[in-house]
C-alpha cells in the first residue's frame, strides 16, 4: 500500500466548518482571499484573524494555506508577516519574477491546461505545483469540470516536481485518483459542498471516510 494521502479542504469561510474539518483530521485548510468573483473568497482581514484565532487554538496538525489571485505583492508579505500562514497558493497569472520576490514561506502555484509559461521552470521555483482541472475563475463559477491531466501529474512525478492534484474531485471519484497516481496531496472544494462556497458536513465525512477505506484504516 503507497503512503497516506494528505488531504487539503479548500474555500473554507466558516468556523463550524473549519471546526469540523479539524475534527476529520484534514491536513491543510485553504482559504480564498480578496477573490470577490468566487464565492468562497473572505476579504484579507477577515483571513487575518480566522489564522490567528487557528494558529493560537491549534488541535490538529493542519497547515494554512492562503489562497491567492493575482495579489499585490505588498497584500503577499502581508500574510507572510503575520506568521499565521504555512503556506502561499498563487492560482493566478503569476510570473517567475514575482514568485521569486516571495521569500520565507511554502509556495505552491496552480498549473491548468491553459496556463501559460514553462510548468517546469516554474516548478523550480516554488515548492509544489497544483496541478488543477481550470483556472479561477472558472473554479469559483464551478465550470472547471474534474482533473483529467493524468499524463502530466505522471511527467512531474518523473521530473520530482512536488505536486499536488485538485480539480473536480469528490468521494465518487477519488478512489480512482488514488489509485492510478497515488498522489501526495488531494485539493477538495466543491466536492465537499451543497452549493458554492457552502461547505457540507456530510459530504466532508463521506469523502475523508472514503479514502479511510482505501487505505483500510
Amino acid at each position: 500500500m503507497s503512503k497516506r494521502v494528505k488531504i487539503k479542504f479548500c474555500g473554507m469561510r466558516t468556523k463550524e466548518a473549519l471546526e469540523y474539518a479539524i475534527e476529520l483530521g484534514v491536513n491543510y485548510l485553504g482559504f480564498v482571499i480578496d477573490f470577490p468573483k468566487s464565492p468562497r473568497s473572505i476579504p484579507l482581514p477577515e483571513f487575518l484573524k480566522t489564522s490567528e484565532w487557528l494558529k493560537k487554538n491549534k488541535k490538529g496538525k493542519y497547515k494554512i494555506v492562503a489562497v491567492t489571485v493575482d495579489m499585490p505583492i505588498k497584500n503577499i508579505q502581508i500574510i507572510i508577516d503575520s506568521g499565521y500562514v504555512d503556506v502561499i497558493q498563487l492560482h493566478g497569472n503569476e510570473n517567475i519574477g514575482l514568485i521569486k520576490k516571495i521569500k520565507g514561506i511554502e509556495v505552491w502555484k496552480a498549473w491548468d491546461s491553459k496556463s501559460q509559461g514553462d510548468v517546469f521552470e516554474i516548478g523550480k521555483s516554488v515548492d509544489r505545483i497544483l496541478l488543477d482541472s481550470g483556472n479561477a475563475v472558472e473554479k469559483a463559477q464551478n465550470t472547471s469540470g474534474s482533473f483529467n491531466a493524468f499524463s502530466l501529474y505522471k511527467d512531474f512525478k518523473k521530473k520530482k516536481i512536488n505536486t499536488v492534484l485538485s480539480g473536480g474531485i469528490d468521494s465518487s471519484n477519488v478512489n480512482e485518483y488514488l489509485e492510478k497516481l497515488t498522489p501526495e496531496i488531494i485539493d477538495v472544494s466543491r466536492g465537499i459542498e451543497t452549493s458554492p462556497g457552502k461547505k457540507s458536513k456530510r459530504k466532508m465525512k463521506e469523502f475523508i471516510n472514503t479514502v479511510n477505506v482505501f487505505y483500510g484504516k
